[in-house]
């Protein structure tokens, strides 16, 4: 999906680029169950409910613009297979099992949250977090390998757009995105090959 395409306010969101990677490593395709804690403006969140109608999908969101912002996305994309709470990670989480988890906010909470993503994620579950600070991503990666996260990939995108300025062109660089990918036990889809 075009980033055009979401109604927006001032909430961050995850761009198109860094979205179609954090949903390839979250490899959705045959999954059930899919939430997205920290949905910030539900773009992730929102593209995989509509690529993927046999999801059910459970966006997070504590921030009130946050939250309002998901729920005109959803009115406007008319989806029924996305579930909204609005709630802090961990304490307003579900307790029930899910194929994918993807984090785009841990709001200070990342330990907790990787501790309920290891409880709650199925075999062969995948777990993706985004970062754009380098600390929280080290965190992240000495917590996944405490809770024995596998097949642990890190990739780091710089995205720059075609931009015009005066008779001439640049790249207009956006903020640098850590995506984390893991899996929980099992093999990962690069390995089923």
């Amino acid at each position: 999906m075009r980033d055009e395409e979401f109604l927006r306010n001032k909430v961050p969101m995850t761009k198109s680029e860094v979205r179609a990677i954090s949903l390839d490593k979250l490899d959705l395709s045959g999954k059930k169950r899919l939430l997205d804690i920290g949905a910030g403006t539900g773009s992730v969140s929102i593209q995989a409910a509509r690529q993927f109608p046999q999801l059910q999908v459970t966006a997070i969101e504590r921030n009130p613009q946050g939250i309002d912002i998901i729920q005109q996305n959803l009115n406007r994309f008319q989806l029924s297979n996305f579930h909204l709470i609005a709630g802090e990670a961990p304490k307003d989480l579900p307790l029930q099992a899910f194929d994918a988890i993807f984090v785009g906010g841990s709001g200070k909470h990342l330990a907790e949250i990787i501790q309920y993503a290891a409880q709650t994620l199925t075999n062969q579950g995948t777990l993706v977090l985004n970062f754009i600070l380098l600390e929280n991503a080290l965190q992240a990666q000495d917590i996944l390998e405490q809770y024995q996260f596998q097949k642990l990939e890190i990739v780091e995108i710089n995205v720059a757009k075609w931009h015009q300025l005066g008779s001439g062109h640049y790249f207009k660089p956006n903020n640098p995105t850590i995506v984390m990918a893991a899996c929980q036990g099992g093999q990962s889809k690069n390995e089923e090959n």
